[in-house]
């Protein structure tokens, strides 16, 4: 998955390090400076077009725009610090970064608590579920002991 906010951060860096504005840039590739602007925040992503220009016009490689030759680093204390939230949710399920995840719980949102509690249930996301209890709220608690309940009733 791609990282837009990553990928925003890495644009900015490039257009600044290359002393051109977003209005020159723009220029450049037949886009707005909004284009720009929201790619650089992260709110959007260029098409193929735009990075195969950019590629050219900063003399990297497409995959260094899009950071896909990095490791993503997380702050523990700030998960979201430069990265997008789907980012972060999915390299979470899929194991690509490591987060103690009852530590970090109340850096989600509700609804994205509810999601990571789905993937412990499904046994997607592996985390001490004991310790993670302690940091739910009774719904989610309730949410979380059903799922366990309801596979505890299945075991033969």
């Amino acid at each position: 998955m791609i990282d837009s906010k990553a990928v925003g951060n890495k644009i900015n860096k490039l257009r600044v390090d290359n002393k051109l504005s977003q209005d020159q840039m723009a220029e450049k590739l037949f886009v707005t400076r909004q284009a720009i602007s929201k790619w650089e925040l992260g709110q959007a992503l260029p098409s193929i077009d735009s990075l195969l220009q950019m590629s050219e016009i900063f003399k990297v490689s497409f995959e260094n725009i899009l950071c896909l030759d990095q490791k993503p680093e997380v702050d523990p204390d700030d998960l979201f610090n430069g990265h997008s939230r789907d980012f972060i949710i999915r390299s979470i399920f899929d194991n690509k970064i490591k987060v103690n995840l009852p530590e970090v719980f109340y850096q989600f949102s509700p609804s994205e608590r509810m999601l990571l509690i789905q993937g412990v249930k499904n046994k997607r996301i592996k985390t001490d579920i004991q310790e993670l209890k302690a940091h739910l709220t009774k719904g989610e608690l309730a949410l979380l002991e059903d799922g366990q309940r309801s596979l505890t009733k299945w075991k033969i």
